[in-house]
């Protein structure tokens, strides 16, 4: 490749780096889309009500099982702006943006300016990086400070740098505050493992090196857990060190949360389903960068061979925890999938076979967007139908016109193409969810007819929803069909009631009719 074409392909990436960065931050205008981010914010929102910043409680009472800096920064983002959507996602897009940025330095540890620009639009566009950066939780903080330490700690083993270290146990600390033990136990297992497969040669330096990374670990992570402990006593111990949400028991008991658990025979298969799925659209060169980069120890310890062995510890290590088996936890290993990524894609060696997993990929694409156009949904379903169509139809597009591209020998053409077609999914799906998510979700046209009225007391029929519980600025009870009753008569109320529900509170007083919902819902009040 001439001198021209490298220039002409790094200018590219990095236009379209920038439409990838203006598409992430157009999703600053969506709604809240997660059940677990409504109630995090409702956690910031009452640790900014009271004051109390170190000992953490959810709206129940019970100790929160995360560790506290997703929630301080919730909490300073509504401080400053409110509780509006957009300050709930803004601090959460910067941080995955700054995770796009090391995951380039990252790669410039080994890789030209082209590769390493293409490995950071690759982590951009992919599709579980993408979503998960417009839904504010902890796994792209985790993500960004365990990136952040195996870069540091990659910048230590090649120059033996003080800082080096000190910014490695800094990270892996940021980590620990982000989302629990998984922050220190990946960076330490991805580490021995690396120590164990590759025999790096370590200066001299090492112990002291070390001493200072554990000492700035323990400075930054362990006054938290200290206080906190010291304030909650052993539910705090529990819930975060022992057999808790967050304690080391996570790993080796039965999965936790019933709708993801999976037999054991399932579970071992997940993570090998979850991670092509992730990298859409780049799964046809998921498998050629963890080979090359597998094979990239005949030169001895490297950055590509370090990133392989990142990815695979992260799915061992997954993949036999008997815990819940969730996409969104392979997050941590996707850096290090982009970077191999990355340098896969700048030679023709695997275009062939790329292409023809992205045609088949594609083609099943194309079958299930015809399979739906001939389904007669339910209403609950059809009100998804035009997200997902707005979603697959460029996506599909671009993974079949980029796979013909390569086939043609137009390797560059072809990224283009599917990265530009990637980027016009995302937005088209944004848009979409903006128009739509009302009729999806009922809470915020709900939450809009109650703030409106004085009501001392909110009933709500059915299971909790920390989506009522966020936009709904009054208190909120959720009650079955009997409790509903005996507050009706009881007290004035406010209650948002399913229609059938309606004929139960006969005989009480006259229910007034404030609004209705979807998903047959009712807002009544008895005053």
């Amino acid at each position: 490749m001439d001198h021209d074409q490298i220039v002409g392909g790094e200018r590219w990436f990095r236009w379209i780096g920038a439409a990838g960065i203006a598409v992430l931050l157009a999703g600053l205008a969506l709604p809240l889309t997660d059940g677990d981010t409504a109630f995090y914010a409702t956690v910031a929102r009452g640790a900014l009500k009271s004051g109390e910043w170190v000992a953490l409680y959810t709206p129940g009472g019970q100790v929160f099982d995360k560790p506290p800096l997703t929630i301080w920064l919730l909490a300073l983002s509504m401080a400053a702006f409110g509780s509006a959507e957009w300050a709930l996602r803004l601090w959460h897009i910067l941080l995955a943006l700054a995770t796009v940025f090391v995951t380039y330095r990252l790669a410039r540890l080994t890789l030209s300016v082209r590769q390493s620009l293409a490995a950071a639009l690759v982590l951009l566009t992919s599709g579980q990086f993408f979503y998960q950066s417009l839904v504010p939780q902890q796994d792209i903080p985790l993500t960004l400070f365990l990136a952040m330490a195996m870069y540091w700690y990659l910048r230590w083993e090649q120059a033996a740098d003080t800082r080096a270290a000190v910014l490695t146990g800094i990270s892996c600390a940021l980590a620990v505050l982000s989302k629990g033990l998984i922050g220190m136990v990946l960076p330490v297992l991805i580490v021995v493992v690396h120590l164990a497969l590759d025999r790096p040669t370590w200066p001299r330096s090492w112990p002291r090196h070390t001493a200072a990374a554990v000492l700035a670990f323990f400075i930054v992570a362990a006054p938290w857990f200290v206080v906190a402990g010291l304030r909650q006593g052993r539910a705090f111990v529990d819930t975060f060190f022992l057999s808790g949400a967050l304690g080391i028991g996570r790993f080796f008991h039965p999965a936790l949360s019933s709708p993801s658990a999976t037999p054991a025979w399932t579970g071992m298969l997940a993570y090998l389903i979850f991670l092509p799925l992730g990298m859409l659209p780049w799964t046809g060169w998921l498998w050629p960068g963890l080979r090359d980069g597998w094979q990239a120890r005949a030169g001895g310890p490297s950055v590509l061979r370090f990133c392989t062995v990142w990815l695979l510890t992260v799915l061992a290590f997954l993949t036999l925890s008997p815990g819940d088996k969730v996409i969104r936890y392979l997050l941590p290993a996707i850096p290090a999938a982009a970077v191999l990524i990355g340098h896969t894609t700048d030679g023709d060696r695997w275009s062939k076979l790329a292409s023809r997993v992205s045609i088949a990929i594609g083609g099943l694409l194309s079958a299930a967007l015809v399979w739906l156009s001939r389904q007669s949904l339910p209403a609950d379903a059809a009100a998804y139908l035009p997200l997902v169509l707005a979603f697959l139809l460029p996506l599909t597009a671009g993974l079949i016109g980029g796979a013909l591209l390569l086939f043609r020998s137009q390797r560059s053409q072809a990224l283009v193409f599917i990265s530009t077609l990637t980027l016009i999914a995302y937005g088209m799906l944004t848009a979409a969810t903006v128009r739509q998510w009302d009729r999806i979700s009922p809470w915020r046209p709900i939450s809009r007819v109650i703030n409106q009225i004085d009501a001392p007391r909110v009933l709500i029929m059915g299971e909790r929803s920390p989506f009522a519980e966020f936009y709904v600025e009054h208190p909120v009870e959720f009650v079955d069909r009997e409790g509903l009753i005996e507050r009706w008569r009881a007290e004035s109320v406010v209650a948002v009631i399913p229609v059938d529900a309606l004929a139960s509170l006969a005989g009480g007083p006259v229910p007034v009719i404030v609004g209705q919902a979807p998903g047959r819902l009712l807002i009544i009040r008895n005053f």
